[in-house]
């Protein structure tokens, strides 16, 4: 066998670097899905064959007929039973870049039509290929050897492109397997694994199969049976160099459910209107009046501070030189500690113990398998509760659960409206939402929820779920499957004598949600004093914002002016003109400031706005990266102190809406969060070395989020 992959197909950096900036650049703008893909995949017909210029959809898998190798790319003939087709993959077709960049990179096999196929094969060579029972030994000898070290009463979960299986052993030793919500509560999640993640181990396991079945080509495909959206059919496997490349015949994207406009139209009406200001007004009078004189106060006050920022104080730093970074500059955390005390008050302070949860592979099976060993309570605060096929999963076991336990869901009502009108671009196409997941949740179950009002563009951002009020959950993760399986997104577990005090913030806005909540509030906080704990674990802060507190804001406002060392963010929404210009000034004071924004975030204005503000931060020496995709984390650290949770960077979260964070000065933790975070993503991101194009509609829309 001829054919190198080393001289072109997928080797080549410089190829990839451009494709990320030039996707990038594709997604500035004020629509709200980004537009880097090509041409828009559709489902083939049964009974007629697409242009072959359209990509492809399959719903039931296709065979491999022929893979040719010339002039480093991959062309391919393959087959639905039906007709056949034909295909080309190279270094220039990498796709997927919103998803997991530390999984195996997929390419796109672009549609040829057969006489452009046979023109561009002539003097190729061929590459063995496997079918797809190969692919599924091969996968079964995987499953084998990690239920072989599995104990009687634990289990291990394998994950596969969007599916779960949960491989584990009864108590009697007898294997078995079903789906992660299926687990029996008896048994013990005690290892986690993504395939597509395992880049070592599988080529182990490959090449001892290969061997097995006597291939000894260095360079061959596999057909791997994936059909439906987003489906990788084909993997281009390098023994040389232990690599897999998938294959797919369309990109992700973005997509949407298909909308109901009447029904939408009534539900946001009747919410809006109705729920949130003609009740709102009945059921809490003081809080809805003090919001409007709030929301109204804010908004004069943070544009007329804007406006005088960008008029005369960024002026002021025009002509600064920027200088080097300091070596060993950093603030005395001590003194830091003392000075939030000040800042935030000190009954801030509490204590505990913080795990790290990285992505949905982390968060979403250690959520669910608290949700399956509740013993008494369940307390699920929440954003956005989608009515996706994952997010109906979740309602399902939350529905189950609630015959055995308290089960209480408290969903922020604007969020999870909008939410409806948009689904992952991954979704089955055979999934049947609901009309209304708070209907869904509570339809033949005891379920309790509250649906929070958004009285003056206020809303509840808070991402909390407390289990036995001894484990807490808390971040910037909703429920939904882009969360579950497609964004880059951060999670904590915490422990300890924190878990009270996230609790007792749910238990509050549970009672201020209820029919005269004002009233009902007043009763609860009377009758339920906060309880001193002895301190267990390392200092922590719970920082919230309030309507009439915005702690989050202050301490991270605060935490820049004294930074001395570095100050390293990462956050989707970055619009507040006066944190843009204290960043400035730490970097003019010689502060390593690094910023981490994503390449295609989920909202059209906010990524424009986000070109204004990286350009500005870029002009005074920030060093600002793009991360290739949706990064949905929300997390900073100055100088030692880290500060994380639900809040953006963004006038709502830090003025308006109500949100939590976790401040932690405790060295371990912060080093974790650097080694786990902050590293890994600076080196998956690309670092802008010059301005991105930008015009009078990003000045336009940095405005507007101004005030967003």
């Amino acid at each position: 066998m001829k054919c190198n992959p080393d001289t072109g197909l997928f080797t080549n950096p410089s190829i990839l670097i451009a494709a990320v900036i030039a996707m990038m650049l594709a997604a500035i703008g004020c629509s709200p899905t980004p537009k880097y893909q090509r041409i828009p995949a559709e489902t083939v017909s049964s009974t007629v064959e697409p242009p072959p210029d359209r990509l492809l959809r399959f719903e039931t898998p296709v065979t491999l007929n022929e893979a040719l190798w010339k002039d480093g790319s991959l062309f391919l003939t393959y087959s639905d039973g039906r007709h056949d087709y034909f295909g080309r993959a190279s270094a220039d077709d990498q796709v997927n870049l919103s998803i997991h960049q530390e999984w195996f990179p997929v390419y796109q096999v672009n549609s040829l039509s057969a006489d452009a196929h046979g023109q561009a094969v002539i003097g190729a060579e061929p590459v063995r290929h496997l079918p797809r029972k190969d692919w599924a030994a091969f996968i079964r000898g995987i499953e084998k050897s990690l239920t072989d070290r599995v104990q009687p009463g634990t289990g291990i979960l394998v994950n596969v492109r969007d599916e779960e299986t949960f491989l584990y052993r009864r108590h009697d030793g007898s294997l078995d397997e079903c789906t992660l919500m299926e687990k029996p509560a008896g048994i013990r999640l005690a290892e986690n694994h993504r395939l597509e993640a395992m880049t070592g181990g599988l080529f182990l396991f490959l090449t001892a199969y290969l061997e097995t079945i006597g291939v000894p080509d260095r360079y061959l495909v596999m057909e791997t049976g994936e059909t439906g959206p987003y489906a990788r059919p084909f993997v281009f496997v390098d023994r040389n160099r232990q690599r897999f490349h998938l294959l797919s015949l369309e990109p992700y994207t973005f997509g949407s459910m298909p909308s109901m406009p009447v029904a939408n139209t009534g539900k946001a009406g009747w919410h809006l209107f109705v729920r949130s200001y003609l009740f709102e007004l009945f059921n809490r009078p003081v809080s809805s009046l003090s919001r409007l004189g709030l929301f109204l106060y804010d908004t004069a006050w943070d544009a007329t501070r804007g406006i005088w920022t960008s008029t005369f104080r960024f002026p002021d730093l025009t002509e600064a030189d920027i200088p080097d970074l300091h070596q060993d500059g950093n603030m005395d955390r001590g003194e830091w500690e003392d000075r939030l005390d000040r800042i935030v008050g000190a009954d801030t302070r509490t204590s505990g113990q913080i795990e790290l949860l990285v992505g949905g592979d982390r968060f979403f099976p250690r959520l669910v398998d608290a949700i399956i060993g509740a013993e008494q309570s369940i307390k699920l605060r929440t954003y956005i509760f989608d009515r996706d096929d994952y997010a109906v999963r979740l309602a399902d076991l939350l529905k189950k659960r609630s015959q055995d336990v308290n089960v209480q869901v408290m969903v922020d009502g604007l969020g999870t409206l909008m939410a409806q009108n948009k689904a992952a671009g991954s979704m089955p196409p055979d999934h049947k939402a609901p009309l209304g997941i708070t209907l869904y949740l509570t339809n033949q179950s005891r379920v309790r929820l509250v649906s929070l009002t958004n009285p003056w563009f206020t809303g509840d951002h808070t991402k909390t779920t407390i289990v036995d009020s001894r484990k807490a959950f808390i971040g910037g993760m909703n429920i939904g499957r882009e969360y579950r399986w497609e964004w880059h997104d951060l999670m904590m577990v915490a422990d300890g004598p924190v878990v009270s005090v996230i609790e007792r913030e749910f238990d509050k806005t549970w009672a201020h949600g209820q029919v005269l909540g004002d009233v009902v509030f007043s009763g609860y906080m009377l009758a339920n004093p906060p309880k001193p704990e002895v301190p267990r674990g390392y200092p922590i802060r719970v920082l919230r914002t309030l309507p009439y507190d915005s702690q989050i804001y202050r301490s991270q406002l605060h935490a820049i002016r004294q930074a001395r060392g570095y100050i390293f963010i990462q956050n989707a929404y970055f619009s507040d003109v006066t944190i843009i210009h204290e960043l400035v000034k730490a970097r003019l004071r010689g502060v390593d400031v690094r910023v981490i924004i994503p390449m295609e975030g989920n909202h059209g204005i906010m990524n424009a706005s986000n070109v204004t503000a990286a350009n500005t931060l870029l002009k005074y020496g920030v060093r600002v990266f793009t991360y290739p995709g949706m990064s949905h984390v929300k997390a900073a650290v100055y100088d030692g102190w880290a500060c994380l949770g639900s809040a953006n960077f963004d006038k709502l979260s830090f003025r308006a809406n109500k949100e939590m964070n976790l401040g932690v000065s405790d060295p371990g933790f912060v080093a974790g969060l650097i080694d786990t975070v902050f590293t890994p993503d600076f080196e998956a991101a690309v670092e802008l070395d010059h301005p991105l194009p930008a015009g009078w509609g990003n000045t336009f829309a940095s405005i507007i989020a101004s005030q967003l």
